[in-house]
């Protein structure tokens, strides 16, 4: 049987392109891996500064280590996924990099370790970490523009939602502790731009006009607005913070899941 050199060169770039994919639930499963620990990964530094301020809600020390363990199982696990996706597997070698210091600075908070020497520990974490998360949402990214998920904008925009509510606890926890970091003020605002921007993406969507997703959706929104006036008050230790970032983050989940349960 003989073939044509086109036909040679169709089978060749089938097969090639079969093997940098991963199949449509897999990417699914992938970006909302991805989403959550870029959560986890602001929940960590936040578990870091209650531990060092001796604030032991909800167990900060079993939170860290339960964290460190979590991320770097996802790690393994995708890059088993997506052994032929050269991106991907670019990104990871970035991430292993970069988190290799900022667990090592993590693991400072589980040493019993003087409170000024964790304080530096905690500024550290908070200039490295920003590489781990850039690498997870780069990954993010590159799968939602490569993958055949349906409604990406919307389900980024509740991933996005769920990271950033992490993030603002993470950063009011590190202004209060009176870190001597001049970025926290301005990495806060952006957290506050992406979670507004991305409501503003679901309030136009579709599923505003399921009656659970709008409840949702308008939870979300008066805490955002809590948030913004959190920030502007005189600060006070106060675990409601926490508290708030967390019931955010539920429903940003619960959001996804409606998304991804739509399909």
């Amino acid at each position: 049987m003989h073939f044509s050199k086109n036909i040679i060169l169709t089978i060749f770039i089938l097969m090639n392109t079969s093997l940098l994919q991963a199949s449509p639930q897999t990417d699914r499963d992938t970006v909302l891996k991805l989403g959550m620990e870029m959560s986890n990964m602001r929940n960590m530094l936040e578990a870091f500064i209650l531990i060092g301020a001796k604030i032991k809600y909800k167990n900060p020390t079993k939170k860290l280590k339960e964290g460190i363990v979590h991320y770097e199982n996802m790690i393994d696990t995708i890059q088993s996924d997506y052994p032929n996706d050269k991106i991907i597997q670019q990104s990871i070698m970035t991430s292993r990099k970069a988190w290799s210091i900022v667990k090592g600075a993590m693991q400072l908070a589980l040493q019993n370790e003087p409170l000024e020497k964790l304080k530096k520990g905690a500024i550290f974490i908070h200039g490295n970490i920003r590489t781990v998360i850039k690498e997870m949402a780069h990954m993010k990214n590159h799968i939602f523009k490569v993958s055949s998920i349906q409604d990406k904008e919307a389900l980024n925009a509740s991933i996005e939602i769920a990271a950033s509510a992490r993030r603002l606890s993470a950063h009011y926890m590190m202004d209060l502790w009176h870190l001597d970091d001049a970025t926290i003020e301005k990495h806060w605002k952006k957290g506050m731009k992406i979670y507004g921007d991305s409501m503003d993406t679901l309030q136009t969507s579709a599923y505003m006009k399921n009656p659970r997703f709008a409840t949702l959706f308008r939870s979300v929104k008066k805490l955002h607005h809590y948030f913004e006036r959190m920030w502007e008050k005189p600060k006070i230790f106060s675990i409601l913070i926490d508290k708030k970032a967390n019931i955010a983050y539920e429903q940003a989940k619960e959001m996804t899941q409606i998304i991804l349960n739509s399909k």
